[in-house]
């Protein structure tokens, strides 16, 4: 079962990865086709939802880990901070038919989400206080 749960928990950050290099290219001034930046949104909320609830099957499935130890708890922070950043420079993006430069305000919101999403993987891979 913890094979399973980390193979989809990996997806999951990959989808989350794949999603996120596009937006930071679109926050950077790069002009993509609309119908990439669409198709890959679905990929930015399959990703985090995936990463939250396969990450958290993992934590209760591992017997070291708890789903309150601080690491675990760290995470769940920081997925919610991508989550409530992430989605809009796609949102900018779609909403000016696809033209950069996408406002300067979304994209400074768009950053956060980067540096939010490198964080939860330092957390991952590290696990401070373990």
């Amino acid at each position: 079962m913890t094979d399973a749960l980390l193979f989809f928990h990996l997806l999951s950050a990959a989808s989350l990865f794949a999603a996120l290099v596009c937006f930071s290219a679109v926050a950077l001034g790069a002009r993509l086709p609309l119908g990439v930046v669409r198709t890959l949104l679905p990929f930015w909320h399959v990703g985090l939802v995936g990463v939250f609830l396969f990450g958290l099957a993992l934590a209760i499935d591992i017997d070291d880990y708890d789903p309150w130890d601080v690491w675990v708890l760290i995470a769940i922070g920081l997925w919610l901070a991508a989550g409530a950043t992430g989605d809009k420079v796609p949102a900018a993006y779609k909403e000016n038919g696809g033209q950069v430069p996408i406002p300067q305000a979304v994209a400074r919101t768009h950053w956060i989400s980067v540096v939010a999403v490198l964080l939860l993987l330092a957390d991952m891979v590290w696990k401070p206080w373990v």
